[in-house]
């Protein structure tokens, strides 16, 4: 943030002269049994590796300016390691809190970097450490790559996947508290009635020869029925990363970023294998049912065939030739959590434009689906939003005002597995959107700078 408190703005050039794309990819898959993050009732390592976890970036730039996108199968992600990363790459980049967007694909089945969270997973400093090394060299790497002549650019496709369900259903639950006495509150159970996004969105960059550089794709579901919980995975990204590579190449970088899927997980609808879970949907109503290693592959396969085909259908294309920008804005978390537990964390919000109408809007929360739709809904027609949740350091949930009160997972149950405290306050929302109002008034201040 800015000393006299206004937004960061990172790249803020005229028209550019050319833009040089670069992307890579680097395993970050641990070598030994580690603590995996995600459930606090999973203590025990990982036990084996089901398939690798990866860290992939994406490097655009101009003589003006640097854009850098980084995206790692981790539950969350951090801003020091954030800021870690870009100490290490200097001189080589420079890049700040705006032209660096730093994501977690939010796979609950990685090892931790986040220590803020011990009871969602410890970190192992050695693990860390690896993380900030291998980003570091890929980035390096990717700053030293040439452009071949012409220009590059970007194409742009969406459309939906019908894969995922709301997971907030209003029900009976007793108290938490003396006498226990039965309340109405939020169940986490499937509601086909809720709020989702199921919009998928693809965008594509080609080289000069009009090879496909990178892909950077983003669908909001929780990645959390990989069906073998002690093994490393990175889940339905991971599957979705290998359908493109044979769909693409073999060999190209694919970024995933999480959209808001706070409230959003797979459809696990089959039938209970447990009588005792049958008797309770008799009684709550329908409850989710853990997928059987065959039932994901089937879900998560589907979902894969979906993103192809979404792929490799007609786009939009876009020249890279002209600037992108980028800003950044931190907000105290106390403006939305009256009594907060900290007075020093904050949550921040990031804003890229990578082609003329095409923009990341990011932030550092789990955001519910409704956040995400309403992103989308302000945006000009002419401008292809993609909401993005887990970047930097995410304090947990960010709720809408209409869950408020209704003693759920979202507003209030994880509070004490992510270590605040407090109470949302009803003007969240306003909060929200008064911050994405700042940061897309801003680019469009500069978009006329010459």
């Amino acid at each position: 943030m800015a000393a006299d408190g206004r937004a960061d703005c990172g790249a803020l050039p005229g028209l550019a002269l050319s833009c040089l794309v670069a992307a890579g990819s680097v395993s970050i898959t641990p070598d030994r049994p580690l603590p995996l993050a995600g459930f606090v009732d999973r203590l025990e390592p990982s036990t084996a590796v089901a398939d690798p976890l990866e860290l992939n970036a994406l490097l655009l730039r101009t003589p003006e300016a640097t854009l850098a996108i980084l995206t790692a199968d981790l539950l969350f992600v951090t801003e020091d390691l954030k800021h870690r990363i870009a100490a290490m790459v200097r001189p080589d980049l420079e890049l700040d809190d705006a032209s660096f967007l730093f994501a977690a694909s939010h796979t609950h089945f990685g090892p931790a970097v986040d220590p803020s969270k011990p009871r969602l997973g410890p970190v192992d400093p050695a693990y860390m450490d690896l993380v900030a090394e291998r980003a570091a060299t890929l980035l390096r790497r990717l700053a030293g790559a040439g452009g071949g002549p012409g220009e590059p650019r970007v194409e742009y496709r969406s459309s939906v996947a019908a894969h995922a369900i709301n997971r907030r259903r209003m029900g009976w639950r007793l108290s938490p508290r003396a006498p226990y006495l039965p309340r109405r509150a939020v169940l986490r159970a499937p509601n086909p009635t809720g709020p989702r996004d199921e919009t998928v969105h693809v965008v594509t960059l080609r080289d000069a020869s009009g090879r496909p550089a990178a892909v950077l794709w983003s669908y909001a579901c929780h990645p959390v029925s990989f069906a073998e919980p002690r093994h490393v995975s990175a889940d339905y990204p991971g599957v979705v990363r290998r359908a493109l590579r044979a769909a693409l190449g073999s060999d190209i970088p694919v970024l995933f970023l999480q959209g808001c899927a706070g409230d959003i997980r797979p459809r696990e609808l089959g039938r209970p294998r447990a009588w005792r879970r049958r008797f309770a949907e008799l009684v709550v109503g329908k409850l989710f049912t853990p997928f059987s290693p065959s039932q994901y592959r089937a879900w998560s396969d589907s979902l894969a065939t979906r993103v192809v085909e979404i792929a490799r259908a007609p786009g939009r294309a876009l020249p890279l030739a002209s600037t992108f920008r980028a800003a950044h804005m931190r907000v105290p978390l106390a403006a939305l959590l009256d009594g907060a537990s900290s007075s020093t964390r904050s949550v921040t919000f990031q804003r890229l434009e990578v082609a003329p109408g095409i923009a990341i809007a990011g932030v550092s929360a789990e955001p519910v689906a409704e956040y995400g739709l309403a992103v989308r809904a302000a945006a000009p027609p002419e401008e292809a939003v993609i909401p993005v949740g887990y970047t930097d350091s995410v304090f947990g949930y960010l709720p809408t005002a209409r869950m408020l009160g209704q003693h759920g997972y979202e507003d209030e149950g994880f509070m004490d597995s992510f270590g605040i405290t407090g109470r949302f306050r009803p003007d969240l929302e306003q909060v929200v959107q008064r911050t994405w109002d700042g940061l897309r008034e801003r680019s469009a201040a500069t978009r006329h700078r010459r």
